[in-house]
């Protein structure tokens, strides 16, 4: 299992598709009831995708990245991360305790809030708090001479889908984080069809991933 990156590659064309599949035993009686037990939480994706072009000329060896990163893979067997367009951001919201300094980053997708695994690193930066807080009845000072009038907080995500904070935050106050998340995605199959059709331009019709938001696939 390896954090490296799917090459981001210009030729990639906008059709790509995600199936999510869930894993669900059902057992039917002789009278026809059914008794199902589910295996999974979260799903896992069928992802598909496709490349018009890549390049071999000019400079660019777009088909050597990608060629050469499913061999370092050696197809199916080591997973990687995967950036997927339009599905990679996320923004969190999150209200301190006066105890808790680590958060879990999540997707929110409708109604669902998903747990993500991995995410793009940020080094440290100023957390800006909203200045007030949820519960109306906090007085806005603090009678504590000690206190700063503004906060100081600073924040650190990691690459494992969590946002720690150099302080824990007062009870009620709320912040919020924006970043990246990738997929933890394995090859489907241990062969690859890569096609020439122009000189010095191949492309590639169908490259088929098996993917999930949790650290495994």
């Amino acid at each position: 299992m390896s954090d490296v990156l799917f090459p981001e590659l210009p030729g990639l064309e906008w059709d790509l598709s995600k199936k999510p599949i869930f894993n669900t035993k059902i057992m039917k009686s002789v009278n026809g009831r059914e008794l199902r037990a589910s295996y999974q939480a979260v799903p896992k994706y069928e992802i598909s995708l496709s490349f018009g072009f890549l390049r071999e000329s000019k400079g660019k060896n777009e088909l050597q990245q990608l060629e050469s990163f499913f061999h370092e893979r050696r197809g199916a067997f080591d997973s990687f991360l995967f950036k997927m367009s339009e599905d990679c951001d996320y923004s969190c919201s999150f209200s301190g305790n006066g105890s808790m300094t680590n958060f879990q980053l999540y997707k929110q997708m409708h109604t669902s809030v998903i747990p993500l695994a991995h995410t793009k690193a940020e080094t440290v930066f100023q957390l800006d708090p909203t200045f007030w807080n949820e519960n109306d009845q906090t007085p806005f000072w603090s009678d504590n001479d000690d206190d700063l009038f503004w906060d100081d907080t600073t924040a650190q995500v990691t690459k494992s889908g969590m946002v720690t904070l150099s302080k824990p935050l007062k009870q009620g106050h709320k912040f919020e984080v924006k970043g990246t998340y990738y997929y933890r995605c394995r090859f489907a199959d241990d062969e690859q069809q890569y096609t020439n059709f122009m000189s010095k331009l191949w492309k590639a019709n169908k490259v088929d991933m098996i993917g999930s938001l949790g650290n495994k696939v």
